[in-house]
This record gives structure tokens, sequence and C-alpha cells, in this order.
């Protein structure tokens, strides 16, 4: 991928082998600027800063993942264990015109290997520390002298904990994974189609607030503080997701120089999770997301075309989506639990074109238009209930609680929000000679708003936030070196910010809630460098560096919890 005018790192099969790469976790150690933190399951993906901790329903990742093209919607299927995969591409950068929905920050691309003209196969076991353990086993090859290929995937992983919880005595922190993958090739006139179907499971004690920060007072919740191996939490957290799908890939060529691509798509999530939502050895709060059902439909038509000069990509993308994460919050010092039903209907669709014109034999140009149109519907049954012990008189008057909407009285909304945004990119690139490549780009990003689950109070979740936009400027270069023993590729970066989605978290009483809102704009700068060199056959070196400098331009309304509302403008996003 030395070609394509843009910050992008690849990492092969072998490579993810020999490495152990076993899923998006572990890439963050061999691409440059790439973060990824886990949220009780939810993934949360920053590339260049740019990324998103609100991940709950109503809401979308600013950084995205595609899997063999197809649009993963929700960051709790993101930790599924890579299987049976030719590459990792991972493009730094907002994608606004190819890749346009919400990937402002980049997307990654997981590409899978198609199934052999050749009976083939292979078996892969692994064991670590925290009894980490893998087995995956994969086979291919022809169905028959028809053309028809197949082939067949399928792991078993796993690890113990990680952490010690000293309220209960049990572990924290183990993790289990099963998957399985099928696909089948089959030869249309010139072309083909591959239909490919996966189902995996995951479940564990996973990573869910987990340790508290600062003393509390209560003495064996302190007593492990700064000791990062143990917790203190009167419940052992739990997750399970089970994640599953199919797509139907066809690409039939009707010229010489010109492809149709169709992908069609259909998946399907389910998940519940429970979490000590207090983080304590007290009885305060727990959190259950349970019953958690989301399914989504993607259809996207291409053309890719070679006139000449002019290598054309264009084509419309459709996708619809139903997410359902019934929220459960009991208040146990009170007796009290608030009940949170919402579902989310979104859909978006939009059309695209891309041009590349190559202007003489080492200039060029890009030229890229996307039009996308999205809409959401947020509905949510908000209410508070009552244990048989519980005084409803006395509860109702925890200053926490007062004014509440639907802590009376049930509270049910149906909204909708729409938005539409032009993400265009242009570009000039520079081919001096074989093995140099120098470019520059400007680009837009677009992300839609949503609706905010984690607010304290449901008229605020029904009020919602409104899109984010980012201009992105790039220059650099591209260099195989020294007769292809160095790789050295190097760019830098500027993105504005407008209208940036930003989080609060407020804790009111005994309740608490992520707040957000359009509440500023930003700029990002930063270098990033990617070294691969071969000095000796059979010796293979790699390294990358990156600097990163973001800061909030405008912020008047940013709060903390120690001491409120603040000016944020010139500081450290």
């Amino acid at each position: 991928l030395q070609d394509p005018p843009l910050a992008v790192s690849a990492i092969g099969g072998d490579t993810l082998t020999t490495r152990g790469i076993t899923d998006v976790q572990d890439l963050k150690a061999y691409v440059p600027s790439l973060q990824v933190s886990d949220l009780s399951g939810f993934t949360q993906l920053y590339i260049r800063g740019v990324g998103s901790n609100i991940l709950f329903v109503g809401s979308d990742p600013s950084t995205t993942i595609h899997v063999d093209g197809v649009y993963m919607a929700r960051p709790l299927s993101y930790f599924n264990d890579f299987l049976d995969v030719e590459r990792i591409e991972v493009l730094r950068g907002p994608q606004g015109t190819l890749y346009g929905r919400n990937s402002v920050g980049g997307t990654i691309n997981v590409i899978s290997r198609k199934p052999t003209a050749e009976f083939t196969g292979e078996v892969q076991a692994q064991y670590g520390t925290y009894d980490t353990y893998g087995l995956k086993a994969w086979v291919s090859g022809p169905l028959g002298q028809s053309g028809v290929r197949a082939s067949l995937a399928a792991d078993i992983s796993g690890h113990d904990a990680y952490r010690k919880n000293v309220s209960t005595g049990n572990d924290l922190e183990d993790g289990r994974s099963r998957g399985v993958r099928g696909q089948v090739l089959v030869p249309v006139g010139a072309g083909e189609l591959i239909v490919r179907g996966d189902w995996s499971r995951q479940s564990g004690a996973l990573g869910q607030y987990p340790k508290l920060l600062r003393p509390t007072g209560v003495p064996l919740d302190d007593s492990v503080l700064g000791n990062y191996k143990k917790v203190s939490m009167d419940l052992d957290n739990h997750t399970v997701t089970e994640n599953y799908g199919g797509s139907a890939d066809l690409s039939l060529p009707l010229a010489d120089t010109v492809t149709l691509h169709s992908l069609t798509a259909y998946r399907e999530f389910r998940g519940r999770i429970v979490s000590d939502a207090d983080s304590s050895s007290l009885p305060i709060l727990r959190t259950t997301i349970g019953g958690i059902r989301q399914h989504q439909f993607s259809q996207e038509l291409t053309i890719d075309a070679r006139f000449g000069p002019v290598h054309f990509v264009g084509g419309g993308y459709y996708f619809r989506e139903r997410n359902n994460e019934p929220l459960t919050l009991n208040i146990i010092l009170f007796g009290i639990s608030r009940i949170q039903r919402p579902i989310v209907t979104a859909e978006s669709y939009a059309f695209f074109g891309q041009a590349d014109i190559e202007l003489t034999d080492t200039l060029s140009i890009v030229a890229g238009l996307r039009w996308t149109k999205e809409s959401k519907r947020f509905q949510l049954d908000d209410y508070y209930t009552f244990s048989d012990a519980a005084d409803p008189a006395v509860a109702a008057g925890a200053p926490e609680l007062v004014g509440v909407p639907g802590f009376s009285d049930r509270y049910m909304v149906d909204v909708r929000r729409k938005a539409d945004a032009l993400t265009p990119k242009i570009g000039i690139n520079f081919r001096p000679r074989d093995g140099v490549l120098l470019y520059a780009s400007a680009t837009r990003g677009f992300k839609s708003g949503g609706f905010d689950i984690g607010t304290t109070n449901a008229v605020d979740a029904a009020a919602g936030y409104g899109p984010e936009y980012l201009w992105s400027y790039e220059v650099g270069a591209k260099t195989d070196l020294l007769g292809g023993k160095l790789r050295a590729n190097l760019n830098a970066f500027l993105y504005d910010y407008t209208d940036l989605q930003v989080q609060n978290y407020v804790q009111t009483g005994l309740t608490f809630g992520a707040v957000t809102q359009n509440a500023a704009t930003a700029r990002v700068k930063g270098v990033e460098l990617e070294l691969m060199a071969k000095p000796v056959r059979g010796l293979d070196l790699f390294a990358n560096v990156s600097y990163l400098d973001a800061r909030y331009r405008k912020y008047p309304s940013a709060f903390v919890t120690q001491f409120g509302n603040f000016d944020a403008g010139g500081k450290r996003m």
C-alpha cells in the first residue's frame, strides 16, 4: 500500500501470526497514533486523538471498523478475534469520500483471505501468561470441478483474570472467545460472488469502571489505591456478547476497464452487561444493560472504471440500524431502580465519487465528493420503581431525585433528528522517481449527531446533540530506499474541528450521567514516522513514532465535578 496517497498501515496475515496479533487491541503497538481501550466491552478507538468515549445507544463511533467492506455500527462488536484474515489496513485521517459514515478519525479495514483454488489449511496454537490460550484452524479449497471454492475457519481463545476483587475474594477481568467463519466463492461469468457468514461469542468479567483513583474514606477501598492488580467492589462484573451476520460480495466486469461491485450485508448483535457502577465495596449503585439487541442492513453499489489517465470510483450507499439497549440503574441505598428503555432507529444514505487524474507521468490530482443524509429516531421509556422494602415518600425526598422527570410518572419521548453533509477531498501527488511519492490533501469529515442515554434525566437525553465536522490538511512522503532495504513514510497533519461533540461526566447525589454537547472548536496537529528496514537477510526491523498536540480552541462551558464550570479554551483535549 505504498501507492495510495494517504497515511495507511498494512499488516499481512503472516505478520499477524508472527507478532501474535489476535484482535484490534493488539494493533496499537504497531500502528502510529492508534489507541484502543475497553469500557465494559465497548471499544474506544482513537486515531490521531480523534475518537469518542460516547459509546452507548444513540451515539456512533468516530473511528470505525469495516470487515470486508461492511461497516460495523456498534463498538460492542469490535473485540472479535481476527479469523482467516489476509491483512489489516489502518487508514489514518478522515475518510469522508469512500468510507463516509462517521469515519472522521479513520477506519480499520479487516480483509479476509479468499477461498483458494488448491486445498490447503493451517492450525495455530498459542499459550502465554495469565493462562492465555488460543487455538485457530482453517481449511480452504475447491468444491469439485465447477470452479466453486470454499473456506471454513474456527477459533477458541481466552485468558485468566488480570485483577483480584478484594471485596468478594473473586478474580476479575478474565475473558473467553469463540468464533466460526465460512466463505463460498462462486464464479459469475468473468466475475465472482463471495458469500460470507460468521458467528462469535465473548464472555467474562470484563473491565467495567473497576478502579477508584482517589481516597473515599472506606478502609477496604482505600487499601488498594495505587495497586492496579486489585480492585474493591461488592459486585463482580460480567459481560456476554454475541455477534453474527452474513454478506454477499459481487464483482462483475462490465468491460475491460469497468467493474460493477455490489456488497449486501446483514448483521445482528446480542449482549448483556452487569457492573458495579460505583466501583466500591459499598452497595450503592448497580448497572445492568440487559437484553441488548441490534441489527443492521447495508447495501453498497460502486463502479470502478479506468478511462485513459482517469481512474474513477463512484456509487451509492444505504444503511439502516435498529438498536435496543435496556438500562437499569439500581440505587440500592434507597431501594430505587431507574428503568430506561431506549430504542434508536438510524438510517443513512449517500452518493459519492472520486477520481484520480494523471496529468503527467509524475504528477496527478485527486478530487472526490460525498453527499450523506442521516436520520435518527429516539424512543425512550424512562421511569423509577421501588422495592417492597422502600418507602416511596422517604425515597422521594432524596435531594438528587427531586424534580427529575419521570420519577413519579412515566416519562416517554419519541423524537427525530436529521442531518446532511457534503464531504469533499482534493489532493495532489508527485512521483519524482520509482519508490518515492509526495502528496498533499485536504479532506472534510462528518459525524452524525445523536441522543444521550447517559444523562441524569430524560429531557437532556431527548434533546440530543448535533453533528461534528472536521477539516484535515495533510502532507506526506512515502519512500522505498536503498534498493528496497529501507522504507520510510513521513506525514504531517492539521485538523480543524467544528461543533466537536464533548462528553461531560456529571454526578448529582447518588445518580450520575454523561452529558454530551456540541461544545467546542479544536485544533489537532501531529507528525508520524514509520520505518521498516531489512539490513540483512532474515532480519526485519520496524519502528514508528508519532507526536500529537491537540487543544481546544473555544470551549467556554467545560465542566468537572471538582469545581464545576470553567473555560477550557487553549487547554489540551
